[in-house]
């Protein structure tokens, strides 16, 4: 019912050789992608700009990385994840006067649409992203609706480092590298064994309220024929109901996982 945290980050790899730069569908940089059909420009932004992630642990095999800046978009850490471990991860959230730096990967179809199913609840959308080098690149990213009992939290330390590895590996501008260093990042809470245990047993109880929501949601997208989109949108409806529980319940007990003020 959460998103899925990514195993603990490796040492950051040392700086090696850009990539190419030239965008795989216009030069066709590899007999791999091209021999797989359609390849896309993915704008990233989070813990795939860290190739200990998207190579490594994803699997990913990009053609290009290219640094760019996607503008009208802003850094969000509004996804839910699991409460007093890994609390959010990031998103992009257009907001105006806004931008957001990143990487353009090339990878195949294939390729993207695997990472599309394994990225959870977020949502795809077609942006057009200002490269370091001056040309402009169409890409796919990913964004998150931001949650009505969730908001934006801090990210955990383990996530935020990720995310300030792979700006330096891919030498990203160092104001947006700054401001990845100055984030708050959640200082877990040292939960006993009896708030371990209410947390346990609420899963079952809490997964039983999100039902009608969950499905009132799904039915929806399902009415137009958008089978993926009512999965997600049944999801978001239950990552709602489990923080909404946790605001309510656990947050005055254990404290407000993601924010570092106990409230």
């Amino acid at each position: 019912m959460f998103a899925t945290a990514a195993p603990a980050p490796r040492a950051a790899p040392a700086p090696r050789a850009a990539r190419s730069t030239t965008p795989p569908s216009s030069a066709r940089a590899s007999a791999r992608a091209s021999a797989s059909g359609a390849d896309v420009l993915y704008f990233c932004y989070g813990s795939n700009l860290n190739p200990s992630t998207f190579d490594g642990v994803r699997g990913m095999r990009p053609t290009s990385s290219t640094p760019c800046v996607l503008r009208g978009f802003e850094l969000a850490f509004n996804v839910p994840g699991v409460p007093y471990v890994e609390p959010a991860f990031a998103s992009a959230v257009a907001r105006e006067g806004a931008e957001c730096h990143g990487v353009a990967h090339g990878i195949t179809r294939d390729e993207w649409e695997y990472l599309v199913t394994t990225e959870g609840s977020y949502d795809v959308v077609d942006v057009d992203c200002d490269a370091y080098d001056g040309r402009k690149l169409r890409c796919k990213t990913l964004t998150h609706r931001t949650l009505k009992n969730f908001g934006e939290r801090a990210p955990s330390l383990r996530y935020a480092t990720l995310l300030r590895q792979g700006a330096r590996f891919h030498g990203l501008d160092e104001a947006w590298i700054a401001r990845l260093d100055a984030l708050e990042t959640y200082e877990p809470v040292e939960l006993d064994l009896g708030q371990r245990a209410a947390l346990a047993l609420s899963v079952g109880p809490t997964l039983l309220a999100a039902v009608p929501a969950a499905g009132a949601a799904a039915a929806k997208r399902l009415s137009t024929g958008d089978g993926r989109g009512a999965v997600i949108d049944a999801f978001v409806e239950t990552q709602d109901v489990v923080w909404g529980v946790q605001n309510a319940f656990f947050a005055p007990w254990m404290g407000s996982s993601g924010r570092n003020a106990k409230k």
